[in-house]
């Protein structure tokens, strides 16, 4: 087991994401590393899933920040863009699937995301990736995203 993939699966036995796992707020689904996939809980609204899957690329974690795609277990693909979460203000720029053709969350916490918005660090430092810190860093962002009022449901056709 490489040193990334042994501190991952150290943190997903920590406290941490133990505790988002026993309240319901996330679970872990599969590990191919560097990849793992882990389905975030949403709120209920009305057509929309109980939670979406987050594919997660780790690789060199937790120096890197990971980056994470949104993810249809079924197909073992990209989730569709009609499937992808929609809402307003935040909810609607961090899942836009027009944002970098999808294949990350536009998040300060997302390794390909932060790049070219050093602006960032200072405009949102609490959502800026720290090695000291584990996955749920990314995790709770999301959580949180998706348990937020101007979250809406699913995009639809």
């Amino acid at each position: 087991m490489l040193p990334d993939e042994a501190t991952f699966e150290a943190h997903l036995a920590g406290g941490p994401f133990q505790s988002g796992l026993d309240r319901g707020r996330w679970r872990l689904i599969a590990i191919t590393w560097p990849y793992a996939l882990i389905a975030v809980s949403a709120a209920s609204r009305s057509g929309a899933p109980d939670e979406y899957v987050l594919r997660f690329e780790c690789s060199n974690y937790p120096q890197l920040p990971p980056t994470a795609q949104l993810w249809d277990t079924a197909q073992n693909a990209a989730l569709p863009f009609d499937h992808w979460p929609m809402g307003r203000d935040r909810v609607a720029h961090a899942f836009n699937p027009g944002w970098k053709d999808g294949t990350c969350l536009y998040l300060p916490c997302d390794r390909l995301s932060i790049e070219g918005h050093d602006g960032w660090r200072t405009q949102h430092p609490s959502m800026i990736w720290s090695p000291e810190g584990d996955i749920t860093q990314y995790l709770r962002i999301v959580y949180d995203l998706f348990h937020a009022s101007s979250y809406t449901g699913v995009r639809g056709p």
